[in-house]
């Protein structure tokens, strides 16, 4: 499962068993830490997830972006409801990637900004699967 976490919404992405493919599972509202990380939680044991991918905000010049600092805190809080691997993937320009997928996949244009964190969580899936898939067994 993957997250593009913000500060007034989390996108959630699921692959299949086989690790094969990313798609858009649903948006969160964001509530608070506990809310947020019970939802997070809860879905991860319904979809009998095995690891949480999190989107790492960089600048193009690699640094940190400020929501950063908020996004750990949530992390933090996940951590404390379940007991699964975490781990960061560089989520650059992946609102971009996900605007041009829904375009692709016929998604109207007033409907895209709902979903736009959904597919930017599916990006960033995809891209982790994609590193992950090189790494030797």
């Amino acid at each position: 499962m993957a997250l593009d976490i913000g500060h007034k919404r989390i996108g959630v992405a699921i692959s299949d068993p086989l690790r094969m493919t990313a798609r858009p599972l649903q948006t969160l509202q964001r509530r608070n830490l506990d809310v947020d990380a019970a939802a997070i939680a809860q879905l991860a044991e319904e979809w009998d997830v095995a690891e949480i991918i999190v989107g790492k905000p960089l600048h193009l010049d690699g640094r940190n972006a400020l929501i950063m600092q908020t996004i750990q805190t949530l992390v933090g809080q996940i951590q404390k409801h379940i007991d699964l691997p975490i781990r960061w993937i560089d989520e650059r320009l992946s609102s971009k990637e996900a605007e041009e997928l829904m375009a692709e996949s016929g998604i109207r244009v007033a409907d895209r900004r709902s979903r736009r964190d959904e597919f930017a969580a599916a990006v960033i899936l995809r891209r982790y699967l994609e590193e992950s898939s090189h790494e030797p067994i």
